[in-house]
């Protein structure tokens, strides 16, 4: 016997599912606690200024704390004799001195040059090889004009001095006192050229670029008390 469909029965049930009603609100209240969670935590931040004024007091504090203990550790280990050098000396004359003293291989951060220092002799001009610890170049005009000075003695005042040096281009200047001008005049026209070309031509030789040399009193251009002319630049014959 055939069934129906009807015989069936089709009661079907349909359960709603009746939304959770605690799953947002419980979302939500997390989402609220975090917020105020951040918020305090940014208001606890010291402005920028403050941080910026306490980052630089640490370096400071960390600078000076070396530096004192630094200097203190240093001083410490020259009372010991700890960093003491017997090889190292601090100015021309020790270094001069030591090169004389020590006969084996010597390292210096200097340098140790001959000049060719002229001056007049039987009316005439003769040279010297010298030897110098060179230094800059005006330390080293200093010097070999001073030995100018010793090789002719008797010829100026014991008081002449030169001043201070300085130089342009191809020009030095030398700035002597008032004894200068008294030394040239005592030795004459004649001789006070040879002297002066003495100088030049050391200058010249040794002293590059320098080709000219202006001789100053006192920091000024003298006219009078002088038998050579010193109010031009001294220099070589071209040729």
């Amino acid at each position: 016997m055939a069934r129906n469909y009807d015989d069936y029965d089709d009661e079907f049930e349909m359960r709603k599912r009746e939304p959770e009603e605690q799953e947002y609100p419980v979302r939500d209240e997390r989402r609220m606690t975090r917020r105020r969670r951040t918020d305090v935590e940014e208001t606890k931040k010291a402005p920028l200024i403050l941080r910026l004024i306490a980052w630089i007091a640490v370096i400071a504090f960390c600078f000076v704390a070396g530096y004192v203990g630094t200097s203190m550790a240093l001083r410490f280990l020259d009372r010991k004799d700890i960093l003491e050098r017997k090889d190292v000396v601090s100015g021309r004359e020790e270094a001069g001195a030591l090169l004389e003293r020590e006969s084996g291989k010597i390292e210096l951060n200097a340098r140790k040059v001959t000049f060719s220092v002229y001056y007049p002799r039987g009316g005439g001009l003769v040279s010297e090889n010298e030897d110098f610890i060179s230094g800059i170049m005006e330390d080293d005009i200093q010097l070999a004009v001073n030995k100018i000075f010793s090789l002719i003695p008797g010829k100026f005042p014991g008081d002449v001095k030169l001043i201070n040096i300085f130089r342009t281009g191809d020009t030095v200047f030398l700035n002597f006192n008032s004894a200068f001008v008294s030394g040239l005049a005592k030795q004459g026209e004649t001789e006070s050229a040879l002297f002066i070309t003495a100088v030049v031509r050391t200058m010249k030789e040794n002293f590059t670029p320098i080709t000219k040399v202006r001789f100053l009193v006192n920091g000024k251009v003298t006219r009078q008390g002088s038998p050579v002319d010193l109010t031009v630049p001294w220099q070589l014959p071209q040729g």
